[in-house]
């Protein structure tokens, strides 16, 4: 590509590889996409360009394409961005996307406001407008920063806008409401400022084309530099007596080596490398300031050293000895300020009222998380009104909301969980042993209980194994290891005994019914020269063996877990590459998002993913999200009924129900829509979601009266979704939408056409002039809604009031067809017209009305004149024959 500053795609190249290993060592699933905007001395804007890495299975696994961007607005389209202020300028950039971008698009639930939509009645507007609000903000971070380039002899302000995905709830919320305690965000604002070596303030292209880096570190060791400097951080909060509330957005990170001098990651990391008979360490030490510490009704202290013998927190041998006696399940903590352990305690959570607590929880050997700690209130769930000597209390829950700020492996931070998941074991387990059978609620209780055998195991200190084979191949199995096992009665095991059971050398091995069949097994297997990895242990190659032995005897079946001492997990057979596989879902995304996309690229990135055995269908739900944003709802709808067949029978979120729901009603296909609505009804317990959806019910059901020739029973059902929609409302602070009100109103008033009885007509006709009227009170500059109530009044036999709204109605925004209505009223009650024109002159004040309007009127009072003439004539030629008579 040529740009107009001369080695900027190098600059760019060497940006994005630094900046995408850093964060891919945080967390290998997070996504990178920059954009570069490039700005000259006076800070005249010079062009855009996307910075994009693709993802190319065979050819080139790492090439970097670079693509030139005429305008920033189309960086703000690419990114789903609408930046409210006129000005482009790094300050605007900056302070939309690290701030004011996520309070536009806080964490939403699974809400869809897809639901302005009605079909026309005989004398009754279509309103087709759909919202459909892109769902990609919920796993995103935006950020912007900026990086001084010198090329050609000139100084340039690269600014780059980076789009982070895949990021976690947590790590997102606390990057932008908490960003002084967001690991990430420091990470990302030090990356800016201290990554690169400046030269005269500015960044230099090397000969070597490179750029010289301030301290000569990779990317791991930036990473852990800024895990001490976090650290410090910390500490530093912890000593001045910080509490939590006072954290805000408003906040910028500035280069502060103090936090580097002090030492908190250092003592931390020498505790978790020690092992306390042969154990690797696990147990919380709970910080609090001293002075928080120090008021006697926020600690319970179990066990409380004397002032002169708490224990320094460079004691890390004695440390590590008390460890043991910690229990976070049972709130049990070593209690500590930032230099030292007061003793073991809990913590009185009624009393913290927001003090700054920060948990460190050692979960095996060389690896420990750092967790925020604070209450909250929740009134709504369990609050109780209590009355003592005539006063009133009101009782409410705490809940302990914990915050995992950073995690540390082997000095290594991590943001989320890797490794082991849940998600991943119990897809083995279907791919292995139920690959072909429905999942129905006894595979689903097998799964679950075989997962929580292996969460209790990871807790053996000294590592296991945990083998899983169908029930025939177990007992068989046992006869052939039983002089190098334990056998045992098959049956179900307590889980809170696994660790126990498993504290002893060798495996423990279950059928996959979840039945223990022995504990201590040594497997066996044969060498061979493929199988196995020389730079693992015994344990590791043994399972390899054993797993292999299993596959030659008949094909049989079998998972192993191996749990090390260091507490890593792995999973074998190994599934497919599942981070390839995200890469893919996340270029097919970018791919959909470009303006011509190529086809056929696209098609091969899809039938890749689509391939997949182990595709997860959440990444098939994203895509058609991203296709029905961009317009393709056939192909949206593709996706979403891929992700319904891969989820299966285990939990969809109902958000999905409702957009697929959404998709088809763009298709006409309202059956199809509303059947979706009702799903997500069904499965919603978020009152504020089941809103939206009974809404959307009632919509997908009045439309479908209509394709069903005006359907009694399904006019009357779209009633009672809307309705128990409304009754909703009014338990929660929210808004019922106009159109909401105005679709009921258009039930009844089909309703009405379809009645015989005169008496249960005119009832239909009241309840919808009644709903199009609070329709008008919530959207009093809606043409449609005073129309609608127009035909209302109109059917009634209430013209008078029928000419008012269309008036109101061709004032707001004329139509041809209110025009026409007012002609035929006018004809038929000639006596109204004068008072109508009054009416409209009162309306438009010193306006200028719809000149349609102004003609009809000044035609129909010419009229009504010339009526009034002709009948004044008329009495004087009967009073003088009168008298002649």
């Amino acid at each position: 590509m040529q740009t107009k500053v001369n080695q900027l795609d190098l600059l760019n190249e060497i940006i994005y590889d630094n900046l995408a290993g850093i964060l891919k060592k945080l967390n290998k699933r997070i996504h990178v996409k920059l954009y570069a905007l490039v700005y000259d001395k006076e800070q005249n804007f010079v062009e855009a360009i996307r910075v994009k890495k693709t993802v190319v299975m065979l050819e080139n696994p790492s090439s970097i394409s670079q693509d030139v961007l005429q305008k920033i607005t189309n960086v703000y389209a690419e990114l789903k961005i609408e930046p409210t202020h006129e000005g482009n300028t790094y300050d605007d950039i900056k302070e939309y996307v690290n701030r004011t971008w996520y309070n536009q698009h806080p964490p939403q639930t699974d809400i869809s406001n897809d639901e302005k939509s009605t079909m026309p009645l005989p004398g009754i507007e279509d309103v087709h407008t759909v919202n459909e609000e892109s769902h990609i903000n919920e796993t995103r971070i935006l950020y912007a920063n900026q990086i001084p380039f010198q090329a050609d002899n000139s100084t340039f302000s690269v600014v780059y806008i980076i789009e982070i995905r895949n990021v976690e709830h947590e790590t997102r919320q606390l990057f932008y409401t908490k960003p002084e305690i967001s690991f990430l965000r420091m990470l990302l604002d030090y990356f800016f400022s201290d990554f690169f070596a400046l030269t005269d303030n500015h960044v230099k292209m090397n000969t070597d084309d490179t750029i010289t880096r301030k301290y000569n570190e990779d990317g791991i060791q930036f990473n852990r530099r800024l895990t001490r400097l976090f650290f410090g951080k910390m500490q530093n909060y912890l000593l001045n007596n910080t509490t939590f509330d006072i954290f805000g957005a408003d906040f910028e990170h500035e280069l502060n080596n103090q936090y580097y001098v002090n030492s908190l990651l250092e003592k931390m990391d020498d505790i978790s490398a020690l092992t306390y008979e042969n154990a690797s360490p696990f147990g919380s030490i709970l910080f609090m300031n001293k002075d928080v510490i120090a008021q006697q009704s926020i600690i319970r202290f179990t066990v409380k050293f004397t002032l002169e013998d708490r224990i320094r927190l460079e004691d890390a041998k004695r440390i590590r000895k008390l460890l043991e006696l910690t229990n976070v399940d049972k709130d049990l903590y070593l209690i500590s300020d930032e230099k030292e352990i007061y003793g073991l305690g809990e913590v009185n959570w009624n009393v913290q009222k927001g003090a700054l607590a920060l948990r460190l929880d050692f979960t095996g050997l060389s690896k420990y998380n750092l967790v925020l700690v604070r209450t909250e209130t929740e009134s709504s769930s369990g609050g109780e009104l209590l009355i003592e000597d005539e006063r009133k209390f009101y009782r409410s829950d705490l809940s302990l909301i914990e915050t995992n700020l950073v995690s540390v492996t082997f000095k290594n931070p991590r943001l989320g969980e890797e490794g082991y998941s849940s998600e991943k074991f119990t897809n083995l387990l279907k791919n292995t042993f139920w690959e072909n059978q429905e999942e129905h609620a006894q595979i689903m209780r097998k799964m679950q209980r075989l997962d929580q055998i292996v969460r209790k195991a990871r807790e053996q200190k000294q590592g296991t194994m945990v083998v899983i084979t169908e029930p025939l191949t177990a007992k068989q199995e046992m006869r052939q290891l039983s002089k190098q096992s334990t056998l045992i009665e098959p049956g179900i095991i307590n889980p809170e005994y696994i660790k126990f059971l498993t504290a002893i050398d060798g495996a423990i091995y279950f059928d996959s019914d979840g039945n223990c069949h022995a504990i201590g097994v040594i497997l066996d297997g044969i060498a061979k020269e493929d199988i196995g990895d020389s730079s693992r242990g015994a344990r590791y190659n043994s399972a390899h063996r054993y797993l292999h032995k299993l596959r030659d005897d008949e094909q049989k079946k079998c998972v192993i877990v191996i749990i090390s001492e260091d507490g890593m997990v792995d999973l074998i057979p190994e599934l497919e590459d599942e981070d390839m596989l995200l890469a893919v879902a996340e270029e097919i995304i970018d791919m959909i998002n470009e303006e011509n996309p190529d086809a056929d690229k696209l098609k091969e990135k899809e039938d890749i993913l689509l391939q997949s055995k182990i595709v997860d269908c959440d990444w098939l739900f994203n895509i058609a999200k991203v296709y029905n944003d961009n317009g393709n709802v056939e192909r949206a709808i593709d996706f979403y009924e891929y992700g319904f067949e891969r989820a299966e029978k285990s939990y969809i979120p109902t958000k999905y129900y409702n957009l697929l729901g959404n998709c088809y009603f763009y298709q006409k296909s309202f059956k199809a829509a509303t059947d979706m609505y009702e799903l997500a009804i069904k499965g919603s317990d978020n009152e504020r979601a089941k809103i939206v959806y009974l809404r959307n019910a009632g919509r997908g059901c009045y439309h479908l009266a209509i394709q069903l020739n005006d359907n009694t029973e399904k006019f009357k059902e779209a009633i009672d979704w809307l309705s128990q929609s409304f009754e909703l409302v009014r338990s929660h602070s929210i808004k019922t939408p106009a159109i909401a009100y105005n679709t009921r109103g258009n039930c009844y008033g089909y309703l009405s056409k379809l009645e015989k009885s005169q008496e249960k007509k005119t009832q239909f006709l009241e309840a919808s002039i009644e709903d199009y009227s609070r329709a008008i009170t919530i959207e009093p500059e809606d043409s449609i809604y005073y129309s609608n109530r127009a035909w209302g009044y109109d059917q009634l036999g209430q013209p008078k009031s029928s000419i008012g709204d269309l008036i109101q109605a061709e004032y707001i925004k004329h139509d041809d067809k209110y025009i026409e209505k007012l002609t035929q009223l006018f004809k038929e009650h000639p006596d109204l017209v004068s008072e109508s024109f009054e009416f409209y002159i009162k309306l438009i004040g010193q306006k200028k009305g719809s000149p349609q309007l102004v003609e009809l009127f000044s035609s129909h009072i010419v009229k009504a004149e010339a009526s009034k003439q002709d009948e004044v004539a008329a009495d004087k030629v009967d009073g003088i024959d009168e008298n002649k008579k």
